[in-house]
């Protein structure tokens, strides 16, 4: 088999392939068009009505005893309600809607700060680690004329709390990503998109505001995990057929090299004899 051979395949396998990305692309528009994209528009005027209700009426859902890390953060309050469409809490193309941002917090009233002393450096930098994970404002003290390596933490009660919601082309879900909502607990739940409705969005407001505990129960159906699992094998079974492709192609190449080598020899030979 020859060189143009060899390229020609190459060629016929590559194109072969684009095809195959160009058609499952034109699948993941398609989908995401008639089924994703409505109901993340849903999703975003009904979470725009809710914020501009709350921070009209401004009456904050009392928050109880957040964390159990931080007993000092004593009763907190949850407002200053932003929604917007992409990180930086401005607003994308409704028409291309991928991610949806609903940001609040939870504040402290009386004090709004509080201290507490870390003895070791290890730990120290433990809970820098987290108060920077999770965005909680503090600032290190140092105490006065004292002899101790204490580390003193000053915490400001001012808890961000981000839902985060993004397509999911490839298994046809949307994300739902949640930080600090809970004991600065990091959850994460597939929606499926036709699950979006009324009764739907009234539960997700409901946990939102502490209301109950519901929404966290509707949990992904099996289909819906079947598919994921059948996406991830059909990915996977991709990945072993091109590398499989490459083996052979690279087996091939050696092969022609070896050959070459074994004429270059033969011809090397036989001018030798020659002379």
């Amino acid at each position: 088999m020859g060189i143009l051979d060899d390229l020609r395949e190459e060629v016929s396998q590559k194109q072969v392939q684009l095809q195959d990305e160009e058609r499952l692309n034109a699948h993941y528009k398609n989908n995401y068009e008639t089924v994703i994209r409505p109901k993340m528009q849903q999703l975003f005027l009904y979470l725009k009505e809710l914020v501009e209700y709350l921070n009209v009426i401004e009456t904050p859902e009392k928050i109880i005893d957040y964390s159990t890390r931080y007993p000092q953060l004593d009763d907190l309050y949850q407002q200053n309600f932003r929604l917007s469409s992409d990180k930086h809490g401005g607003y994308a193309n409704f028409d291309t809607l991928t991610d949806i941002y609903l940001r609040y917090v939870y504040l402290g009233r009386k004090k709004i700060h509080f201290r507490y002393e870390i003895e070791h450096k290890v730990d120290a930098d433990k809970e820098k680690d987290f108060l920077f994970n999770h965005n909680i404002p503090f600032e290190i003290e140092r105490k006065p004329k004292s002899n101790t390596t204490n580390v003193v933490f000053r915490i400001t009660k001012k808890i961000p709390v981000v839902f985060k919601f993004s397509v999911d082309h490839k298994n046809s879900h949307i994300i739902l990503k949640m930080k600090n909502h809970e004991n600065f607990e990091f959850r994460t739940q597939i929606i499926d998109p036709n699950k979006i409705n009324e009764p739907y969005l009234d539960e997700l407001a409901r946990y939102i505001l502490k209301k109950d505990d519901d929404f966290f129960r509707m949990d992904i159906d099996d289909i819906s995990k079947e598919m994921i699992r059948i996406n991830m094998d059909i990915e996977k079974q991709k990945q072993d057929d091109t590398l499989k492709d490459a083996i052979i192609l690279k087996e091939q190449h050696e092969q022609e090299e070896k050959e070459k080598a074994k004429l270059s020899h033969k011809l090397k030979t036989f001018f030798s004899k020659k002379l």
